[in-house]
C-alpha cells in the first residue's frame, strides 16, 4: 500500500505543478470575497475574468485576474475641480406667450350639451 500512496502523492504533486498559475471557480470567489455563484453569473453575462475549460473543469489564470481587476480599476474624482454647471443659451426668436382658458360653452355635442 505505501508504494500506492506514493504514486498518489507524485500525482498530485504533478497536477499541482502544472496548474501552479491557476485558481478554481471556489479559489477565486474566495480570494475575492464573492460567492461560486457571484463568479458563474460573471461568466454568463461575460463581466468577470476570462477563464479556461478542460472538458467540465474550469480555471481562472493568475494573470488574467490581475488583468482584469486592474481594467476594474476607476479614477477617483479630483478634489481640486469644480463641479461644472452647464447654462443653457435661450433662443431670443422665441418669446413666451401667456396661455390663456378658451371658455367654449355655446358649442355643443351631436347629442346636446356636454356640462
Amino acid at each position: 500500500m505505501p508504494e500506492l500512496q506514493a504514486s498518489e502523492t507524485e500525482k498530485n504533486d504533478l497536477q499541482s505543478s502544472i496548474l501552479a498559475g491557476y485558481l478554481t471557480p471556489k479559489d477565486l470567489a474566495h480570494a475575492l470575497g464573492v460567492s461560486e455563484r457571484t463568479i458563474a453569473r460573471w461568466h454568463r453575462f461575460r463581466e468577470g475574468p476570462p477563464r479556461i475549460e478542460f472538458g467540465r473543469k474550469v480555471y481562472y489564470r493568475l494573470e488574467s485576474v490581475s488583468t482584469w481587476i486592474a481594467s476594474c480599476e476607476s479614477p477617483e474624482p479630483r478634489g481640486d475641480r469644480t463641479k461644472r454647471v452647464r447654462v443653457r443659451a435661450t433662443d431670443s426668436s422665441r418669446t413666451t406667450v401667456p396661455m390663456e382658458r378658451n371658455h367654449f360653452r355655446g358649442l355643443s355635442g351631436p347629442s346636446g350639451s356636454h356640462d
